[in-house]
């Protein structure tokens, strides 16, 4: 059955191009790249530099722990705010002023004279750095049919994720050799060089046949969110995700508090999950555009209720691997299905792309922000919380999609 029209709007939705050459209409897919490795240096990039920061400012762990919260929140609010003005305004102009905001957040942490002056500075990168985790995926999606956009950002991906594996060490180098400013400066010099370039060579890829001027925000997402198929797609992404974000939460504590491991040892240990996520990147890149998306969101549940199996198991043995192993079949898992589940998304309703990948990433990341409070409130009782709560995420992604797709039927 063909896909349902959103009733309030009334423009008919176009379909991407389906040239092999396109990319030339762009400035080079390594842009995308870059801007799309902003997004997790400035997560775990910094991370390395709060010991330094709570001894200038004396001020405890807990508050300069705030950094990522506050740069998660900006995060949550600035996605579908910027996802739906890159709809009615167009890809370019958002991303370039958001870069730029991006890149003064980084002075303004750069150059704090307070703890308060510096959380400015993060909620601004954030709210700005938000476009680096859903606009070059749309810019995508504008460009490629379903499939073919799938294998792309399973590419994309591939290549960003270099990001998260050494910005902890780039992080951790300049704040001992140099200082902890210096880092917040040298990412804000990145966000305005990207910047510049995106202001000189990003083409606009919205379709000109697009017409939401006369769609507001709000009505906006109350389209996107009152279909099921997109439900389907954004609550799956969500669930699959928020495992992703409980081990984060959880990791610390259980590896190196109840299995008594080293900080280094849990860093060589995290790699693993890396290498995951990029396998299942190359996964993606290689068989999305031969298998279809629909298969590949199917083969991707495989690894992530293995992962979960291994999670249960995980009780009955202490060693670290116990519990990196089957994160790293979650984060296979991640990464054969994300690319075809963002893609779907955005394909509900062509003209709403960038709402829909925004939403979708605001999505995700409140989830993120919940399940990582409520688990630093519940794992000193029982380690075994950490394990309802992945199965619950996992099961209610996994329903939401199996009704949004059987009214599809």
């Amino acid at each position: 059955m063909p896909k349902p029209r959103a009733p309030e709007l009334t423009e008919k939705p176009t379909e991407p191009m389906a040239k092999q050459s396109v990319w030339r209409d762009l400035s080079s897919l390594w842009l995308l790249v870059v801007v799309a490795a902003v997004g997790p240096i400035m997560i775990n990039g910094v991370l390395p530099a709060n010991s330094a920061v709570m001894s200038e400012f004396g001020v405890s762990y807990a508050l300069v722990q705030l950094t990522l919260t506050i740069f998660m929140v900006a995060l949550l609010v600035a996605q579908p705010i910027l996802g739906y003005c890159a709809d009615r305004f167009g890809r370019r102009p958002v991303m370039i002023g958001s870069l730029a905001l991006f890149a003064l957040g980084c002075f303004v942490s750069a150059t704090a004279s307070s703890m308060t002056v510096l959380l400015l500075g993060r909620f601004l990168q954030g709210f700005g750095g938000s476009v680096c985790t859903f606009l070059p995926r749309t810019i995508v999606r504008d460009r490629f049919p379903k499939d073919r956009a799938a294998s792309m950002i399973g590419y994309m991906t591939m290549a960003m994720m270099m990001a998260p594996l050494f910005g902890p060490a780039f992080g951790g180098w300049v704040t001992d050799q140099f200082d902890w400013r210096y880092l917040y400066g040298i990412l804000g010099v990145v966000g305005a060089m990207v910047a510049f370039i995106a202001w000189k060579s990003l083409k606009e890829t919205r379709s000109v046949n697009a017409d939401t001027q006369s769609v507001s925000f709000f009505k906006a997402a109350r389209v996107l969110l009152g279909m099921r198929e997109f439900r389907a797609y954004a609550f799956l992404i969500a669930g699959s995700v928020g495992v992703y974000y409980s081990f984060l939460g959880s990791a610390p504590y259980l590896v190196m508090e109840v299995r008594e491991v080293s900080a280094s040892s849990f860093g060589r240990w995290f790699i693993i999950v890396a290498v995951g996520y990029l396998s299942g990147n190359a996964i993606a890149a290689t068989l999305s555009e031969r298998l279809g998306s629909e298969r590949m969101i199917l083969l991707g549940q495989i690894p992530l209720l293995i992962g979960i199996v291994g999670f249960w198991l995980s009780l009955l043995l202490k060693s670290p691997g116990a519990l990196f192993f089957p994160m790293a079949c979650i984060a296979i898992s991640n990464g054969m299905s994300l690319p075809s589940l963002t893609t779907g998304a955005m394909n509900v309703y062509p003209p709403l792309a960038a709402s829909a990948s925004g939403i979708a990433g605001a999505l995700q990341t409140a989830v993120g922000i919940v399940f990582t409070v409520v688990l630093g409130f519940l794992l000193p009782y029982s380690e075994v919380w950490f394990q309802v709560l992945v199965t619950l995420s996992v099961f209610g992604g996994l329903f939401a999609w199996y009704v949004g797709r059987r009214s599809q039927t």
